[in-house]
């Protein structure tokens, strides 16, 4: 009789044979239940047998009294109804299973004891668990099993001298040297880009004899602005931004200009900051400013502004403070102490230069002061607040804007916005003061269009 000499061993050839046992159930849950089940009759098969075959057999027990040997498969395997356990029982005899008396020692070896006391669990497990077995002995007998001799037959020095021969591998080109293995290193994306565009139009035509009277115009209005922000979560942060508007015009009452420009705006501004503390950041801070198209009034051939006239430019460094929101709202308060302005009229047009108080010369530039404020906020769903201040001092004059703009985007098409802009030049010529507004210039319009984020 073979006899399992190692605790191990046994271990490896108990998993196997559960493994596939548990392979053969119909479903997850199925494997679930029986597994449990059988891990308690497998217990009480144990100690059974190891009572019943105590005396009568010399195999090796565990620490725990439970006799260890590998013709126990009847038992760990699946619930399999075994012939040889029922004939003994009912004393039904066939060519498989023919058993004499126990207590003749000269015809019975110790396998055959064991056996005997295994059919006898079994019978009492049939009895009393039938709900567990569910497969027959006939079912699996063209199945092969592996004999239990080859992990019996295994000894531990074999085992240690095939562990020897397993090289350590210390570098992974020693395995696949002769395979071109291409490595392709993906850095983070730092940036973030995004876009709006939108076009708006509007259209009144009143017949000559309107009884209320009118004045037929058509207006159009157009916006694009791109964005392009750098941010390595650490140290640097470079915010730029590109703003287009153009929009015309055309009345009947004007009888000068087919159409005149209503709106007319190219900005760029470029924000480069070196973190200094929590929300605080060190900055350089560049914007530029001019238009399309000559700006004219109604009923007036003057120009008062053209392309390149004026340029407005700006170069500021101080600190910028820009507190981390949430759902792509931001923030940014940037203080400027150092700050330079240049203004550069590229026209020989004497009312533009008349109009910038700039007669005789088309270069001009000072130093001064300057704050930024740029905020944009979702204030509810489908409704965006933005907002840009920015307030100038050469401690001799001042110049200032407010631009806040609402916008309802309907759906990814349609959209509409509430503009208003104002605006402070103490440095124009008098003929733009105001008994009402003084110096104070205001600007609005509302939109309902076709727009595109992307």
């Amino acid at each position: 009789m073979y006899r399992i000499q190692n605790l191990r061993s046994l271990g490896v050839f108990l998993g196997f044979v559960i493994a596939v046992s548990a392979s053969a159930q119909r479903s997850r849950m199925a494997v679930r239940t029986y597994s449990k089940m059988a891990s308690d009759v497998v217990l009480k098969y144990k100690k059974a047998i190891a009572r019943s075959a105590d005396s009568a057999t010399k195999n090796t027990y565990d620490s725990t009294g439970i006799v260890l040997s590998p013709y126990l498969y009847k038992l760990i395997g699946p619930g399999i109804y075994y012939r040889s356990a029922l004939s003994s029982h009912f004393g039904i005899e066939d060519s498989l299973t023919q058993h004499s008396d126990l207590s003749s020692a000269d015809f019975f070896d110790d396998r055959q004891r064991l056996n005997a006391s295994i059919e006898d669990v079994l019978f009492h497990t049939y009895t009393m668990r039938p709900d567990i077995f569910h497969y027959y002995d006939s079912q699996i007998e063209s199945e092969h099993i592996i004999a239990p001799v080859s992990v019996v037959g295994a000894k531990k020095e074999d085992l240690t001298s095939i562990y020897n021969k397993v090289d350590e591998i210390k570098d992974v080109v020693e395995v696949v040297d002769n395979v071109d293995v291409e490595l392709q290193i993906k850095k983070p994306n730092f940036w973030s880009t995004n876009g709006k565009s939108s076009l708006q139009f509007t259209q009144n035509y009143f017949s000559e004899n309107w009884y209320k009277g009118g004045d037929n115009h058509m207006t159009l209005l157009s916006n694009i602005v791109l964005e392009a922000n750098y941010n390595d979560q650490r140290h640097i942060q470079w915010d730029n931004k590109l703003d287009l508007r153009l929009g015309f015009v055309t009345t009947s009452a004007d009888t000068v200009h087919r159409y005149i420009t209503n709106n007319d705006k190219i900005y760029l501004s470029s924000k480069l900051g070196v973190k200094a503390a929590k929300n605080w950041f060190y900055t350089l801070s560049v914007q530029g400013n001019t238009q399309f198209l000559p700006g004219r009034k109604s009923n007036d051939r003057r120009t008062y502004s053209k392309f390149l006239a004026p340029l407005d430019a700006y170069a500021s460094i101080g600190m910028d403070f820009k507190p981390n929101l949430k759902n792509g709202n931001s923030f940014s308060l940037a203080l400027l102490p150092l700050s330079y302005k240049m203004r550069y009229i590229g026209d020989d047009e004497r009312s533009i230069h008349a109009s910038y108080n700039m007669i005789d010369k088309d270069f001009q530039q000072d130093f001064g002061s300057r704050v930024e404020f740029v905020a944009k906020m979702t204030l509810v769903k489908n409704l965006q607040w933005k907002s840009r201040f920015y307030y100038f001092t050469s401690y001799e004059y001042a110049e200032s804007e407010m631009e806040n703009s609402l916008t309802f985007q309907f759906n990814k098409y349609i959209a509409s916005e509430v503009y208003t802009l104002w605006r402070f030049d103490d440095n124009r010529s008098k003929k733009y003061y105001d008994d009402s507004l003084g110096y104070f210039q205001f600007k609005e319009y509302f939109t309902l269009g076709l727009s595109y984020n992307f």
